[in-house]
């Protein structure tokens, strides 16, 4: 009954991003309570039964649901120390990745500039008459 209930449980929790709409709960769920029931080689009325049974004796459904949560966490620390694995390995790859990047060039010195030697532009062929032609591009100013 320990392994059937933390399995129950672990469906349970899969539900809880489910919208909660009766016809969801259904649809999304019936399936894995029987998978769930089909591997302990019993039905929803027989698990029922047997529940009510521990209901009406609740020592044994305390130590029943103390071994639950002990299965519940080695689960959840078994997920977590695999999840955990693949981010360090991914953040390995992306930190080996930007080793291999080329280093960016060092800044160069400014030269100060002397204001007396900079000429002023000239524009040429320059006639007041003749007006600017219209930007036809797509990306132009008005």
């Amino acid at each position: 009954m320990t392994n059937l209930l933390t399995e129950i449980h672990i469906v349970d929790g899969s539900m809880y991003n489910v919208v909660q709409v009766p016809d969801s709960l259904y649809k999304y769920g019936a399936d894995k309570y029987q998978t769930v029931f089909r591997k302990y080689q019993t039905d929803s009325l027989q698990f029922k039964k047997s529940f009510q049974y521990y209901a009406a004796h609740p020592e044994k459904l305390a130590a029943i649901y103390e071994q639950i949560t002990l299965n519940i966490k080695q689960k959840t620390d078994s997920v977590n120390k695999i999840n955990l694995e693949k981010i360090n390995k991914d953040n390995k790859r992306r930190q080996d990745s930007l080793n291999k990047l080329p280093k960016p060039a060092q800044p160069q010195q400014q030269h100060s500039v002397n204001p007396q030697s900079v000429q002023p532009v000239i524009k040429r062929n320059f006639n007041p008459n003749i007006k600017p032609r219209k930007r036809t591009h797509a990306d132009s100013l008005p």
